[in-house]
């Protein structure tokens, strides 16, 4: 669900406007359905805006959050609060264009093939084989607004913005207004950051990504088949599913079969899909790998640690932009490092379990830690553990290494086994990170209590809109 983040000033002035504007029954409605503790909202005889006002305190403060306002606003008005715009205006072409001089057309051609080609995964001629002019710079202006859509015109910017930037005349140019042009269109269409460049771009691995989301006592499943390289999901033949969490570990078997079935038909390096599972907080911290039972292809039983390469990644880090903007910039320093070893050595060791909330969240983000290895012990008590988990995921660190329950009490010993894993793989090519950390797992029971939690900027599944009813219906 958004958080206050989520809004901007508009959204959220909309949003008092239309709680002030509500009729008195259904103010009535929305405060029932929310459940404020007894005494914190005024009398009914106080003016609606004093209550409005009051109530967006306590639901941002110690309340359910602005997601949940919202759901039940749009429940009881028919309508979200925002209906976001799927088109860019005609103003939003001319500003951008406006920037591009007569001598850029080579520039402009080149960046808008190749992220077409980034977008639909085929060349635009392959598209287009009625051959349509590109032989000057209002030829691709129109052919961009006539596709009109706000991913292509985001990673035609960028693409833009990466061939001026690398130009050999010697001629600086002023790209300043290209990006703030390039984040106010991924912000307003919501398009997420572009894919790093792989280390190597002829290898393509597929990754099948599986996020849980809470839904009551059950989990609502949400598949999706990538290939690596490929921007857009490949279709599969599966849908989200709601079941509960000890059916999950069958659902996804089924998933499996089915994306490695689809997969002979594409020119992928490994014909094995890696599992990437976006979990919730308060399941990071179990061991999937020895509790989940999955299927083989025989319809025999083995843990999931033992049948599949895979990783855990943050289900709340999908959702929060702020998250990813970080995450983003701190992926970027990771994947250009070229003993990306060496680094394993720079991560922030935290040796003592932190005794105040947040002093681990703000050492990670003065730092700009690249990565955590916790070698404490974490608290007993559940609630200060989740605290320290959710610490982790807001301070978006990419690579965070602790131990559920540690085999022994030496720090330097658990550092061990970090570094044995992390010095035996490429931590950016996931593929090869889920590879090392089976093969760790398999050959040390020490590494048994390990949990690693690692997130890019890229390849996140697309998620239901909270604010549209018709994008949480699930199939059971």
């Amino acid at each position: 669900m958004p958080t206050s983040a989520d809004l901007s000033p508009q959204e959220r002035l909309a949003l008092i406007t239309v709680l002030n504007a509500l009729p008195d029954p259904s103010f009535k409605m929305l405060v029932f359905a929310l459940q404020p503790p007894a005494g914190v909202l005024p009398s009914d005889l106080a003016a609606q805006g004093d209550r409005v006002f009051t109530l967006l305190q306590w639901v941002e403060g110690t309340g359910p959050g602005l997601g949940l306002l919202q759901e039940i606003l749009s429940q009881i008005t028919g309508k979200p609060l925002v209906e976001r715009p799927t088109r860019l205006a005609t103003a939003d072409w001319a500003v951008l264009f406006s920037r591009f001089s007569p001598y850029d057309f080579a520039v402009m051609q080149g960046a808008f093939l190749k992220a077409f080609q980034e977008v639909y995964a085929k060349g635009f001629w392959q598209v287009r084989p009625d051959n349509p002019p590109l032989n000057e710079p209002g030829q691709i202006q129109k052919l961009i607004t006539t596709f009109d859509d706000p991913l292509l015109a985001v990673r035609f910017v960028e693409q833009v913005v990466a061939a001026f930037r690398g130009a050999k005349d010697g001629k600086p140019r002023d790209l300043a207004e290209f990006e703030r042009w390039r984040d106010r269109i991924a912000q307003t269409f919501n398009v997420p950051p572009a894919a790093p460049p792989a280390p190597n771009t002829a290898a393509r691995h597929p990754y099948l990504l599986v996020a849980l989301e809470a839904h009551g006592s059950d989990v609502n499943l949400y598949p999706e088949l990538r290939v690596s390289g490929v921007e857009k999901p490949l279709g599969f033949g599966a849908c989200p599913k709601t079941c509960t969490l000890a059916e999950a570990a069958a659902q996804i078997s089924g998933w499996i079969h089915q994306a490695e079935a689809a997969l002979e038909a594409e020119a992928c390096d490994d014909g094995e899909v890696t599992l990437e599972v976006f979990l919730p907080c308060q399941y990071l911290d179990e061991d999937i790998a020895a509790n989940w039972q999955m299927q083989d292809k025989r319809g025999g039983e083995v843990t999931l640690g033992n049948y599949r390469r895979f990783l855990v990644r943050s289900l709340e880090r999908v959702r929060d932009r702020s998250i990813q903007r970080a995450l983003a910039r701190r992926w970027q320093l990771l994947d250009s490092c070229q003993d990306i070893r060496a680094l394993c050595h720079q991560f922030h060791r935290q040796a003592q379990c932190p005794s105040e909330k947040g002093s681990l969240q703000a050492m990670l983000k003065d730092l700009d830690a690249l990565g955590l290895k916790f070698v404490a012990q974490l608290p007993t008590d559940a609630t200060r553990r989740l605290d320290l988990l959710y610490e982790i995921i807001d301070a978006a660190v990419p690579i965070a290494l602790w131990a559920s329950a540690p085999a022994s009490d030496d720090a330097a010993t658990l550092e061990a086994e970090f570094d044995a894993l992390l010095g035996a793989c490429q931590w950016t090519n996931f593929a090869d990170l889920a590879r090392g950390w089976r093969l760790h797992r398999l050959r040390s029971p020490a590494a048994t209590p390990i949990r690693l939690l690692c997130d890019r900027p890229d390849r996140l599944p697309h998620l239901p809109d909270p604010n549209r009813e018709e994008d949480l219906l699930v199939a059971l």
